[in-house]
């Protein structure tokens, strides 16, 4: 009686199509029973369903599909989401020195002698095993470390390194200058709406695939309380950044570093491990391209 009482509440065209088979499906309802539906003759539930010509369907399937499909949008819309905002974390959360080290790329790398050439071809070996270690899920990164005079173009190739990674990978990749972030730790004392205080900075270094550490041991300069904030900062990121990939930019070597965060036992243990498995990139006789000569003989200009 109440399934004829139910075949009588469906609209005109739903009992003209209506037949006495059920769906070979299992179908299950939100109380976890099974419950069997009935087949449709297609070509009688109007328009909607011409696509399914004489065929004999279940609504209750094509609900299920629907409904699978919108899910599966909704999940990829989402994925595609935490991509960008990942994508865009080099982007929106890099912090500077200059500016203009946010455009740097190979492409605009100026190679104006030997050496330059080679490390920018170091510094596209460094992403490539980068990339084949990201690839392999590997236990094990190695740090990229620029070295040399101000200048000379070790933030430039770090940047490139980084914007490869960014643009080709499904990763989370940020620049950070030392100096630059102590001076904005410092502000977040004084301020306690400031948001880039200690903390986000740790979860920041912490947490992205890629990192560039640029002008490490700059900071060293600053007061006390100021450098033992940097050293637990790195402490934390550093711990956090075993199996992930660091570059770092120095005006100082290796071992000057080593020397530098000497007197901070855990801190030297991270430096030390960080600088272990080392990919060195050189500049010895590069000139600050900053510089430029000024011509006095040239005409005044007005």
């Amino acid at each position: 009686m109440k399934a004829i009482q139910q075949a009588m509440s469906l609209p005109k065209n739903m009992m003209m199509a209506l037949t006495s088979k059920d769906c070979e499906a299992e179908h299950v309802n939100e109380y976890g029973y099974k419950i069997k539906y009935p087949l449709y003759e297609a070509n009688k539930l109007g328009a909607a369903y011409e696509q399914y010509g004489d065929q004999l369907i279940c609504l209750q399937c094509i609900k299920e599909k629907q409904d699978a499909l919108f899910s599966q949008k909704i999940s990829d819309d989402a994925i595609e989401k935490e991509k960008n905002k990942r994508k865009n974390t080099m982007r929106y959360a890099s912090v500077y020195s200059d500016q203009s080290i946010a455009d740097a790329g190979f492409k605009n790398f100026e190679v104006m002698a030997v050496e330059e050439q080679l490390n920018k071809e170091k510094a596209l070996k460094s992403v490539k095993h980068y990339k084949a270690k990201f690839k392999h899920e590997a236990d094990e990164y190695f740090t990229t470390m620029l070295t040399g005079a101000t200048g000379v173009g070790k933030s430039h190739l770090a940047m490139a390194i980084l914007r490869n990674l960014n643009e080709t990978l499904d990763v989370e990749c940020v620049f950070v200058n030392v100096r630059r972030m102590l001076m904005m730790i410092k502000k977040s004392w004084n301020d306690p709406k400031y948001p880039y205080d200690q903390m986000y900075f740790i979860d920041l270094l912490s947490r992205v695939d890629f990192l560039v550490l640029d002008d490490l041991g700059n900071e060293t300069g600053s007061d006390s309380e100021a450098k033992q904030w940097v050293k637990d900062i790195l402490t934390e990121a550093l711990e956090a950044r075993q199996t992930k990939g660091t570059i770092v930019t120095s005006n100082y070597t290796r071992d000057q570093l080593t020397k530098m965060y000497s007197e901070d036992r855990a801190v030297n243990a991270l430096i030390s491990r960080l600088l272990k498995n080392t990919a060195p990139i050189v500049f010895k006789e590069t000139n600050d391209k900053r510089v430029k000569l000024f011509d006095l003989d040239a005409p005044v200009e007005g």
